[in-house]
């Protein structure tokens, strides 16, 4: 079972301001043309199923989830999720930045799941808040979402008691930090190891080394991972072509987007607008 190491030093109570930052919470139903792909995130992913059963994969374990199943997975985490029966999964999920979870029961472990049958409606209707607000695409939707993703948190840690910890990410040298945000504005630009070396004023094999010890990817990987995540928004708002979005999102060709966007979710954009269209 894949396997990581925290300790206690970042560890956040919760009544400590919450550091992380939501990336993006959709929901999503398991369709019959998703390929069992291993992926992983730069960021920490929370599943909350809704219904159906199937299981939550890794490359060493395949762990049984079914409705009101909680999976929480830290950051860099290879993984993907398939169905079982007729009826397929469906699921809420959050992606988090700046956030690792402390499983204290398995502490070694890179993402736990939990049972929360019990509980689900404590916490589902803040994820059916979170949602609300960034399908309406109101005014400071993301700064409310941030407030409930709280709220959320608080609430499964009161279930869960000292079996989660909250643990805020390491600190990063600075260069790295300006790097990323540098990467996040600047995405749909023409933009190459050699244009982020000379921005953070360091030899590019350098930096890359150094970001990748930061954050556990590579700045390429990274800067692909952002215009993957915002062509999903436009493959779920809009009714643009496949062909403005790769150009929107800063990839050379629609071909060459279709294949990165199919290796990094499993599914062709066409499919993935189909099942997740607003």
């Amino acid at each position: 079972m894949t396997k990581v190491k925290h300790t206690d030093a970042n560890f956040l109570s919760p009544c400590d301001p919450p550091c992380e930052r939501l990336v993006y919470i959709t929901s999503a139903t398991f369709g019959e043309d998703w390929e069992y792909t291993l992926h992983s995130h730069s960021f920490a992913e929370v599943f909350f199923v809704t219904s159906g059963e199937g299981y939550f994969c890794t490359g060493d374990a395949e762990v049984p989830i079914q409705t009101n199943t909680l999976v929480l997975i830290n950051p860099n985490t290879p993984h993907t999720e398939r169905s079982l029966g007729d009826t397929p999964l469906t699921y809420m999920i959050l992606g988090i930045e700046d956030l690792y979870f402390y499983f204290r029961d398995h502490e070694e472990y890179c993402f736990h799941t939990y049972d929360l049958k019990e509980h689900k409606d404590e916490i589902l209707p803040d994820l059916d808040l979170m949602l609300d607000e960034v399908q309406g695409r109101h005014q400071d939707s993301y700064r409310i979402c941030h407030y409930y993703m709280s709220v959320f948190f608080l609430k499964v840690h009161r279930i869960l008691g000292n079996r989660l910890g909250l643990c805020s990410a390491d600190s990063c040298p600075d260069e790295c930090t300006s790097v990323r945000e540098y990467i996040k504005e600047h995405f749909a630009d023409d933009i190459t190891l050699d244009t982020l070396a000379a921005y953070s004023g360091f030899n590019k094999y350098y930096l890359s080394r150094m970001f990748s010890r930061a954050y556990g990817i590579a700045p390429i990987n990274y800067l692909l991972e952002c215009r993957i995540l915002h062509s999903e928004v436009l493959l779920k708002t809009t009714d643009f072509s496949i062909t403005q979005i790769s150009r929107i999102v800063g990839f050379s060709s629609a071909n060459y987007f279709s294949q990165s966007f199919k290796r990094y979710t499993g599914m062709t954009p066409l499919s993935y607008r189909e099942t997740h269209m607003i």
